[in-house]
């Protein structure tokens, strides 16, 4: 018996000196509603990235009916219309379309055949988008250097951000929302009228402004190379000494790319981001692998854009619904609530459990202060972000794990009544309460997945905590709280 408390005792020993360890190297990360910062609320802008799936399909629809009567193809109201010549060809266009993409449905109108994607196809795409978003924006942040972000899904379609410690919100919706469409395009002409290119624009063709709004460009709709094709982006700086992006390609995109300069020297080369010129150097020879952005960046924004290109392009827009700052000073407030909150609780906990229980209470207390040193030490090492519903969760979890040893010593004084011994007491008190203890430790470790799951933010936090507790309470409050018992029996000073 002794042998086997006295191993108990060194585990005990061993568990707590690692816990005081981790505590130590891996401080809790507070979460936005302690250590302040920004949160958004985002949207993904569903009607620009359906309308540019249906110009893709226009545009391929249009490059395999070649050998058909087709007067035109082309979108309207996010419908591709395909204007027939020959009405007895629309079964097999319809055939040739549906080996392009099979999720379209079609409608004849006249002279007219009118395709559209399913309703499934469209959710699916909308899926696909939310969960890319999700992915980007988190790359975006980690490379940011915000301590332990939250990117996470609100309902079905939105994105909660938040971003502890973090407090410029322009440069944070600029790196967040930036949907970094990289495009380099051959230049037809270029005025500072618009009105002038005009004239000249075709249905292969595409007028943008520059970054400035001083000039227009005419601009082939079809680019050269995309985000997409980019292998890397670092800061550089240009002829003049000003800050620069170099960009390197991947290996396919930079032997396509330098036949195409080859054919083109003499000619403008436009770099698009998100719709607009930054730059347009003349094509002066063969370039294959690497190129350069220009247009007048400061550092900082030289910096952003190489992070933004490196991690990829949204692919769609972000609608900003919601954003909102929380000052340093709410979460200083919060954590002195929550500390006094804890240790007011203890205090109480401790009379309370000596008051009723004697010696026994006093193994109570310890295991509590146990429980807390293992739920600190699990955060830190997971990594789990401590926000002001954890602190709640911290608390409830203490008051669970006192029920834990009400439930324990009550049996043990009741066998103690029915004539058993000290000793068998203790043994029988856990054995015909471990089912009851067990029990709630599951349901309370299932409760907290499923807050997890389906919660955001603070309900995730709050999950968090109550999950690495309920573990540590039954390490602390049910397993070691006999070996305490134990102890103070063989001691002969157990009172309870």
């Amino acid at each position: 018996m002794k042998k086997n408390l006295y191993l108990h005792l060194l585990g005990l020993v061993i568990l707590t000196l690692l816990s005081l360890y981790a505590v130590y190297k891996y401080p809790i990360n507070l979460g936005l509603d302690l250590k302040g910062g920004i949160e958004f609320v985002l949207e993904p802008d569903f009607d620009v990235a359906l309308r540019r799936e249906y110009e893709s399909l226009a545009r391929r629809i249009r490059e395999s009916l070649k050998e058909f009567n087709v007067l035109d193809v082309y979108v309207e109201n996010n419908v591709v219309i395909v204007e027939l010549l020959d009405k007895n060809e629309v079964e097999k266009i319809k055939k040739k379309i549906s080996e392009l993409n099979p999720n379209v449905i079609f409608e004849e109108k006249g002279e007219k055949l009118y395709v559209k994607f399913t309703e499934k196809y469209i959710s699916r795409l909308k899926e696909s988008i939310v969960s890319q978003s999700i992915e980007i924006i988190r790359d975006r942040i980690d490379k940011l250097g915000v301590t332990q972000p939250i990117v996470s899904r609100a309902g079905k379609y939105r994105i909660i951000v938040d971003l502890p410690g973090f407090l410029d919100v322009e440069r944070a919706k600029k790196i967040i929302g930036s949907t970094a469409s990289l495009e380099l395009r051959l230049v037809i002409d270029s005025s500072p009228s618009r009105k002038d290119l005009e004239k000249k624009l075709t249905r292969d063709t595409e007028i943008l402004p520059s970054r400035e709004g001083d000039e227009w460009f005419l601009l082939e709709k079809v680019p050269v190379i995309t985000g997409k094709d980019l292998k890397t982006a670092y800061v550089g700086v240009d002829e003049l000494g000003q800050p620069a992006v170099n960009f390197e390609l991947k290996s396919e995109a930079a032997e396509k790319f330098g036949e195409f300069t080859e054919k083109n020297i003499g000619k403008r080369l436009a770099i698009v981001l998100d719709n607009k010129v930054v730059s347009a150097p003349v094509i002066r020879s063969r370039i294959s692998d690497r190129g350069q952005i220009t247009g007048n960046f400061t550092a900082q924004e030289a910096r952003d854009l190489a992070l933004i290109l490196r991690t990829g392009s949204l692919p769609a827009p972000l609608k900003f619904l919601q954003e909102k700052v929380v000052g340093p000073s709410l979460g200083k407030d919060a954590i002195e609530q929550g500390i006094k909150a804890g240790i007011l609780g203890i205090i109480l906990l401790s009379l309370i459990l000596v008051a009723r229980y004697k010696t026994a209470g006093v193994t109570a207390n310890l295991s509590i202060l146990l429980n807390v040193l293992f739920l600190l030490a699990g955060m830190g090492v997971l990594g789990a972000t401590l926000t002001l519903p954890g602190i709640a969760g911290i608390i409830l979890n203490m008051g669970i794990a006192v029920d834990s040893n009400v439930l324990i010593f009550e049996r043990v004084k009741e066998e103690l009544r029915l004539g058993n011994t000290l000793s068998k007491a203790i043994d029988l008190g856990f054995k015909r309460t471990l089912s009851a203890v067990w029990d709630t430790h599951v349901t309370l470790l299932v409760a907290s997945v499923i807050l997890f799951q389906f919660g955001s933010g603070p309900v995730k936090g709050f999950a968090t905590t109550l999950a690495i507790g309920t573990i540590a309470s039954f390490i602390s409050n049910v397993y070691y709280a006999k070996v305490f018992l134990d102890l103070l029996n063989s001691m002969k000073i157990l009172k309870i």
